[in-house]
Formats: structure tokens, sequence, C-alpha cells
């Protein structure tokens, strides 16, 4: 079980939706509603970035640290950005522009050649260094120069994409609002509730879940799609040592896929929420999950659990630093966790 220890636990107070994480050597990246901040975990010194630095939106959902160490951020209506540690470049779907003098030093990307939209959820380089981004018109493909984005006209189940992850054999997967679509580079194929993926289908929105970041409020404006919950949102994921693939739902819990079939896991069987908002493997291969419940450990046979009485209630992001312990992005702040 985890301690259940305060001197276990650092809590920090943002007063804002921490959606994103990241951490490289000492310093830690916190995406909040309000911008970056970045904090030096040695000399404690802190900066915060937002639009009158360069961002294009100051909501950020998504942190990755390139291969080369430069930063890359994805915005809610911003679209992608890239730091170097003295300047941001924007990628958009139109072309790209660099600081505060975009408008004045943008340059267009050819017709299709740009990112697939303004809103980016994920960020990934596969070993050859090229980067994959989920959108919300798609998976884009950045080979340095232009962007190629991937539809539901190419195989996806759903243009609304969340997460994407790959696994050891150099497959794709893409967790959608409509189910889960696997690529291998030249067929797709997709995976959905009726599969064994989450749990059944509510037409509700329960009142808890109106306020989420993941609300379908785009569908509103000509998305094409009814306004309504749908629990099977797929949100996060995450490969294990296994080559296993595991997915978070929104409302649906966790589901695990082994090449063959899916299991899915709730609060029935001890997962601390249904809303599954972030998944991270740890150094010891135990899955870390951020819920609308706290966080759950999973060792493969049970879940232990970290809720509200230990000091973390909805986590939307999970990173570890290089000593091991964890950071969980939560409603209001960051949480740091040094215990197992």
């Amino acid at each position: 079980m985890p301690q259940r220890n305060p001197e276990l636990w650092n809590h920090f107070s943002l007063f804002s939706i921490v959606r994103a994480l990241a951490i490289d050597g000492d310093t830690v990246w916190i995406g909040t509603s309000n911008g970056i901040l970045r904090y030096n975990l040695s000399t404690e010194d802190q900066q915060v970035y937002t639009t009158k630095d360069g961002l294009l939106s100051n909501m950020i959902h998504s942190i990755t640290v390139g291969p080369d160490g430069v930063i890359w951020v994805g915005t809610y209506g911003g679209g992608l950005s890239r730091f170097d540690g003295k300047t941001w470049t924007a990628y958009t779907p139109y072309g790209l522009g660099s600081t505060l003098t975009y408008a004045a030093n943008w340059t267009p990307f050819k017709k299709g050649q740009g990112l697939g939209d303004l809103w980016v959820y994920g960020i990934h380089f596969d070993p050859k260094g090229v980067m994959w981004v989920a959108t919300w018109k798609g998976v884009s493909r950045f080979d340095g120069k232009a962007f190629k984005t991937y539809t539901t006209d190419d195989g996806l189940i759903d243009k609304w994409v969340y997460t994407l992850s790959q696994d050891r054999d150099g497959v794709f997967w893409f967790g959608t609002e409509g189910g889960v679509t696997r690529y291998d580079g030249k067929t797709w194929r997709s995976y959905t509730n009726k599969d064994g993926v989450g749990t059944d289908v509510g037409t509700t929105t329960p009142p808890e879940v109106q306020s989420l970041p993941f609300t379908p409020r785009h569908h509103a404006e000509g998305g094409g799609k009814p306004l309504r919950y749908n629990p099977n949102y797929i949100v996060s994921s995450v490969v294990d040592a296994k080559n296993h693939l595991w997915v978070g739902t929104l409302g649906g819990g966790l589901a695990r896929f082994d090449g063959k079939s899916w299991k899915s896991y709730s609060t029935k069987d001890g997962l601390a929420g249904n809303m599954v908002h972030a998944i991270k493997i740890d150094r010891n291969g135990l899955l870390w999950i951020g819920t609308d419940g706290g966080v759950s450990r999973f060792d493969g046979k049970t879940f232990s659990n970290l809720s509200k009485k230990d000091g973390v209630s909805t986590v939307f992001s999970i990173a570890f630093d290089k000593e091991g312990n964890k950071w969980f992005g939560t409603f209001g702040g960051v949480s740091q966790y040094r215990g197992d």
C-alpha cells in the first residue's frame, strides 16, 4: 500500500488545473490553465511563460521533452509551441511564427502541410525522432518541415484524438472519442465498446462531468455530433513492458489490451475513480493512474489508492523525477509524493 504519511507529501497550490507535467533533470514543467510554470528542483527558481512570452494560448494540455531536449507544448486553441530555452516558435494549421513577433514573421504552410488543428492533446516522438501529434482533427506527423495529418478518411475511427502511444513493435495506438485505433504503418484497425473497451455507454451527463476539460462542448460548434456524455472517450494511454496497451476512459474506467482481448477495471475492482485522465508506469513496472477519485497504484492484481484524505482528489497528469518521486497535476496545483 502507498504510505499515508504527511511527511511524504509536498503540496503546491497554483489555483489552476494542471493538465500537463514533464520533468527533465532538475526542471519540472507544469502546464496550467494560465500558462506554463518552469520550476528548478535544486535552486527552487521559477519562471512563468504565457501569451506575453510567445504562447498562442495559455491553456496547456500537453508538454513533452523532445529527443534533443527541446520543449514541445500542446495547447487548447493555440496550436503547438516549441521552446529551445530562448525562443518560442508556434505551429498551427496555417503556418509557423516566432515568439511575440510571430505575426510579422509568419511563414505559411503549403495547403495540407500544416498542423491538423489548433487543439493539441498529445505529443509523441517515435524511435526515429519523428513527432506525432494528437489533435481534434486527426493525428499529425511532423518530419521537421511539414505535417501530414491522418483522419477518418485514412482509417481513424474518430477525428477527435486525445492520446497516442507506440508499442515495442512500432505500432501506434490512437485514443479517440470513438474508441482506439491501431496503425502499423500500413493497416488500420479500431476497437470500441463493443469489443470490450470501457463500459456500457450512458446517454446523460452527470453534474460532476459538466465542468471537466474533456466535456464535449466542441460538438455544439458544428462538430456534427450530439452534445452528450460518453464515458468511453479514450483520454490516456501507455504501453507496459509486456507490450500490453492500457487506456483510460472518461467514465468507463481502465482497460488493458494484451493483443487478443480487452479487460476492463473500474471502481468495483478497486480503482480510485472511473475517469482516468493519466497513466504512467514507474521504474518498477507499476501503473500509477490519475482519476477523478485520486491516484491508484496497480501491481497487476491489487489497486492501492491515494485520495482526498492524503491531499489529492482529481488528478489530470503524472510525472516521475530522477529520484523516483511521483508528481501529480491536480485541480488546484501540484502534489509531490515521495512514497512507494
